[in-house]
């Protein structure tokens, strides 16, 4: 996995070449909102998308992580199908009724039978590299397809090469130091459930942080956002909790009620928890900070399973479950 997360710019390079030469039909049909639908890996890639068009975006965007489709999916839908493997059960099921509901459909897949049934309907798709081994560690490609897949149907305001560009300069510089603080963070975070929270732009990044851990360090996490922890979670900090560490993800984009919230939160939670860990993110910008964070996480999560002298690329628990509902 170290391997893996250790290719993360090369990744993020060739994925912007892959997704920059494929062929997105712009007019076969007027656009007017966007579902993307996916799960693990691809299915966060949709949540880091949907944040970066609430800023740049000119029409809503909702994600699935499931087996259903909205009702109100229709002709002037833009369905992004996004599966790395291509045979993710609930993403094939998603597929099916999008197809039947008449949306435009594009497919984000390295083969499997999404892709195999996308080629055969004649649907654009974004073919990306069949020779990962985890599809959690290919966030770089599914995410830039799905960037690319919005500019080119302009409907996603940003330059997005240059934005890429800078983003991979900032990962480039600030990659020893990356490491480090990904070594030190791990530490901290030994024998502890994290529980973290992030203000709205950057909750895909906590999701993501927690699924890392759940899958390289084989631990338990917690997600949320400031401020909506400020009206439920907030509550259940009264009492000493040994095990936990709280990890805030911080930005200077936030607004300022949100810095306020969060160095209020900091005082109540400090008194029942022994370990309080903040990162700060960099870059000018939101998509600089989401990949920078990224590469930060994903790192920290297989420093923890290191340390722990556990296998990070282990998803026995998965395969278990899959091998069962394949009996069904």
């Amino acid at each position: 996995m170290d391997k893996l997360i250790g290719e993360f710019i090369n990744q993020l390079e060739e994925a912007i070449i892959i997704s920059d030469i494929a062929k997105i039909d712009f007019h076969t049909k007027k656009i007017n909102k966007v579902f993307i639908a996916g799960m693990g890996g691809s299915g966060i890639a949709g949540r880091f998308t949907e944040e970066i068009m609430k800023l740049y975006g000119i029409v809503p965007v909702l994600i699935s992580n499931g087996y259903d489709i909205p009702s109100w999916i229709d002709s002037q839908t833009l369905a992004i199908v996004s599966s790395y493997s291509g045979n993710t059960e609930e993403t094939l099921s998603s597929f099916e009724k999008l197809i039947e509901k008449g949306c435009k459909v594009i497919v984000i897949s390295s083969g499997g039978k999404l892709y195999a049934e996308a080629l055969k309907l004649q649907l654009d798709v974004i073919k990306l590299p069949d020779n990962w081994p985890a599809p959690r560690a290919c966030f770089g490609y599914s995410f830039i397809a799905q960037l690319y897949v919005l500019h080119k149907l302009e409907l996603l305001k940003i330059e997005i090469s240059k934005e890429l560009s800078a983003s991979i300069d900032l990962l480039l510089s600030e990659q020893d130091q990356i490491k480090s603080e990904a070594q030190s963070i791990a530490l901290r975070l030994v024998d502890k459930i994290p529980v973290l929270y992030s203000g709205n732009s950057l909750s895909p990044l906590a999701i993501r942080f927690k699924q890392q851990l759940n899958e390289n360090s084989k631990t338990l996490a917690f997600a949320n956002t400031i401020p909506e922890m400020n009206h439920n979670e907030l509550v259940g900090w009264s009492k000493k909790y040994e095990d936990l560490a709280v990890v805030i993800f911080r930005s200077q984009l936030y607004d300022d009620r949100i810095n306020k919230r969060i160095e209020l939160s900091k005082e109540i939670m400090i008194k029942y928890v022994d370990t309080m860990i903040e990162i700060e993110s960099k870059g000018l910008r939101l998509l600089q900070q989401m990949l920078y964070l990224v590469n930060l996480v994903d790192w920290i999560s297989w420093y923890i399973a290191s340390y722990n002298g556990i296998d990070a690329m282990e998803i026995e628990n998965i395969n278990i479950l899959k091998s069962e509902l394949d009996k069904i």
